[in-house]
């Protein structure tokens, strides 16, 4: 007796492309909607220049460009002893705004360090983000202002 093998139907086939598409549009949605939420008020800094001098100070030149204001909390420089941290003052609360550049002061830097001397360090700001940057060290004494 043969047996008489039946595919599948027309309505079969569009309830089964129907759960797959439910299933990338919800898989794609997650996905934007996670990426847009990462990515949204993540906050920036550019560190155009440090500058230390020999005695332990230094200016740095620091920018925000968008698209949120940016808290500065801590600046770490790397020195003959390892990582330490400095004092860089902005503002009045080291918070800067968008679209600014600022000419900040560094105090407690690492001094009597041979001029043209590399330094690394990082600017930590509220938010827990770190901006690392390369420093050089320049001869003599720190510019009043």
């Amino acid at each position: 007796m043969p047996t008489k093998l039946k595919g599948m139907t027309s309505l079969e086939i569009a309830i089964i492309v129907a759960i797959v598409l439910v299933i990338a549009v919800a898989v794609g949605w997650w996905l934007y909607t996670s990426f847009v939420s990462s990515t949204a008020s993540q906050a920036r800094l550019e560190i155009v220049s440090v500058d230390i001098y020999q005695d332990g100070n230094g200016v740095a030149i620091l920018s925000n460009p968008g698209p949120a204001n940016v808290k500065i909390e801590a600046i770490y420089i790397q020195g003959p002893n390892g990582e330490a941290p400095a004092t860089i003052t902005c503002s009045s609360d080291n918070t800067l705004t968008v679209g600014q550049q600022y000419k900040c002061t560094i105090q407690g830097a690492p001094s009597g360090l041979n001029p043209g001397t590399m330094l690394s360090g990082r600017i930590v700001t509220s938010g827990g983000q770190s901006f690392p940057f390369n420093a050089i060290v320049r001869p003599g004494n720190a510019p009043t202002q």
